[in-house]
């Protein structure tokens, strides 16, 4: 019975821990290219991800950009 039960236990941790790779439709090759450098050198992805961010801020709301990091200065 012991047995019949490790068995058991053995086939369905297979089953469970089996998986196959995940996909994300047709975006697959550039997240997979994304992720990759993102892996091996966060640093320049960031601090070019941060400078888009804030132009587009300023862009966006202009000068006030200066009252809305006083505002969330205010709340930290």
């Amino acid at each position: 019975m012991n047995s019949d039960l490790y068995r058991r236990f053995v086939k369905r941790w297979e089953e469970v821990t089996d998986l196959p790779p995940q996909t994300v439709g047709p975006l697959t090759p550039f997240y997979k290219s994304f992720v990759g450098r993102l892996k091996v050198m966060p640093w320049p992805l960031l601090v070019f991800g941060s400078l888009v961010l804030v132009v587009g801020l300023y862009v966006l709301l202009g000068s006030a950009v200066t009252l809305l990091v006083t505002i969330l200065q205010r709340g930290f």
